[in-house]
């Protein structure tokens, strides 16, 4: 993991101010980090954060993390859901960003584009699905879709899942229905619209393409 100019390692951790910690506290954040930053980084763009500006969603995340760090107490659930609440609200911060500056309506993913090699067949495959489920998980409300992601591509259990959201263990359970509807729905629509298109290459469907149910299953292996 490189280290960057501005104090900070690549992708947020904190590492100047660890260097004043005690070596035992500073250890135990650091292997928080590491633990978890692709989960924070995941999360931050499945809830809809812009491709241009998750590494920054991602450091800020963990500095949050790092000042609240006395206070962390693992309440059964480990650290996930504790760092997802801190994700909802840096997610929350960033929408309103976005509506307040709206100067890039892609979030720079264009130029982040333009800069990348050219990809590998099935890189481009695997690509092609993440976008193909982030327009479908964008059609969905957030609290609904926080609930989507944290099941079915976290992998996390209905009551961890109430309490990293501070829910009632029903309405995660109803949350997670509607979305799931919602996702096949929305995935099906995006197929349908692709292949009505006139360059549309012929072939299977990335994800959503083969009935109900399908949809949800392959969400859980694009991570």
């Amino acid at each position: 993991m490189s280290a960057r100019g501005d104090g900070m390692t690549e992708r947020g951790a904190p590492g100047h101010q660890a260097a004043m910690e005690s070596p035992a506290r500073a250890l135990a954040f650091r292997e928080l980090y590491d633990g978890h930053v692709d989960f924070v980084w995941r999360n931050l763009r499945r809830l809809g954060v812009a491709l241009a500006e998750v590494d920054d969603r991602t450091q800020e995340v963990f500095v949050v993390a790092h000042r609240r760090w006395e206070g962390f107490v693992d309440q059964g659930h480990g650290p996930r859901a504790w760092l997802f609440q801190i994700v909802l609200r840096v997610v929350s911060d960033a929408r309103r960003h976005r509506r307040r500056h709206p100067e890039d309506a892609d979030g720079g993913f264009a130029e982040s584009r333009r800069s990348e090699p050219p990809p590998q067949v099935d890189q481009m495959a695997r690509k092609e699905a993440m976008e193909q489920l982030d327009r479908a998980l964008a059609l969905i409300d957030i609290g609904r879709r926080a609930v989507l992601v944290l099941h079915e591509i976290e992998e996390m259990t209905a009551p961890e899942i109430a309490k990293a959201m501070n829910l009632p263990l029903n309405t995660v359970y109803s949350r997670l229905r509607v979305a799931r509807e919602e996702l096949e729905d929305a995935l099906h629509a995006d197929v349908q619209r692709q292949e009505a298109e006139p360059d549309h290459p012929s072939g299977p469907a990335l994800i959503g393409g083969a009935g109900p149910g399908r949809a949800t299953r392959e969400v859980g292996r694009i991570r």
